[in-house]
């Protein structure tokens, strides 16, 4: 994994892959003030293909968001992949979420550009002198949709599996958003989800039909 120059990350053409993820894109709109921000606190590295984003045991805590190439997600070293991360996706908010290491190997099915923002900035969801509420809240509500996803998709491969009847039972919002209270709802939800979450990937060693979010 090599870091790229600014002249190289400032580049219209890269600019643009990072304003067409929903994350950066939906931040530009509502504050371009954090959007800086967020920026300047995160990395830009490029992967070659066939080299490791992430390896299962790692205990970094970064999200990487994939702006351009093709990642694959394995549990093991020579298995076949389980999933595939196309650009304006997001790897890595399991552990985020969970706080533990990481639970598969994510590597460069090509050439690939990602942008590399660590954990920390986020999990505080009390503390908005640097990163404000409402970033926090599209951030989490990214986390949320994206660990959701990952169990719908579960759910569909196996519709009679356990657990699907205690995603069904996770609480979804119904109060006033745009808030504090939102921000800790979703803060919790993440953490249901991703628990859930943690729970079917570990069945999934057994019944490898199931479909691991890279954490």
């Amino acid at each position: 994994m090599q870091k790229l120059t600014r002249e190289e990350y400032s580049s219209e053409a890269l600019q643009r892959r990072v304003r067409s993820v929903t994350f950066f894109k939906d931040l530009v709109q509502l504050d371009p003030a954090q959007y800086e921000l967020v920026l300047s606190l995160s990395e830009y590295v490029r992967v070659k293909a066939g080299d490791n984003v992430m390896s299962k045991g790692d205990a970094d805590g970064k999200l990487f968001f994939l702006l351009k190439g093709q990642i694959a997600v394995y549990t093991d070293a020579g298995e076949q992949s389980l999933n595939v991360i196309n650009p304006g996706e997001v790897v890595g908010t399991l552990s985020m979420i969970t706080g533990r290491k990481r639970s598969a190997t994510v590597q460069a099915e090509s050439n690939a550009i990602l942008l590399g923002l660590e954990h920390k900035y986020f999990r505080d969801v009390h503390d908005h002198s640097l990163i404000g509420l409402n970033t926090k809240l599209i951030a989490y509500r990214m986390i949320v949709h994206n660990i959701r996803w990952t169990l719908e998709m579960n759910k569909m491969k196996d519709p009679k599996h356990p657990l699907v009847s205690c995603l069904l039972k996770v609480p979804v919002h119904t109060s006033s958003k745009d808030n504090q209270q939102e921000l800790e709802f979703l803060h919790q939800q993440s953490k249901m989800l991703a628990e859930l979450l943690c729970e079917w990937n570990e069945a999934s060693l057994v019944q490898p039909s199931t479909e691991l979010e890279p954490a």
